[in-house]
């Protein structure tokens, strides 16, 4: 039989992974949006976060993506360790 505790764990790779490609695929939908319909403002705030470089440029798809996924990692690591921090006392 397998314990609960070990069941209601979280993998840090799995998560840090999945953060990873989750921010990358949201920064290429608003970098798409904001290429494809400048007029709309709501993609641009998404877009600096991780680039300051123009949406038409290079730069930015590669700058955006890189940190995207660098900080969609962390996310998904910290909240890993956060969730198997509190599953392992039982809340």
């Amino acid at each position: 039989m397998i314990n609960l505790i070990e069941r209601r764990t979280l993998s840090r790779l799995g998560s840090s992974i999945g953060g990873g490609l989750a921010l990358v695929v949201l920064f290429l939908l608003c970098a798409l949006t904001a290429l494809l319909a400048p007029s709309i403002q709501a993609t641009h705030a998404w877009i600096s976060l991780f680039t300051l470089a123009p949406v038409t440029s290079p730069q930015a798809w590669l700058e955006g993506s890189f940190f995207s996924l660098v900080f969609g990692g962390i996310v998904g690591s910290v909240f890993a360790s956060v969730h198997n921090a509190i599953s392992a006392r039982g809340l």
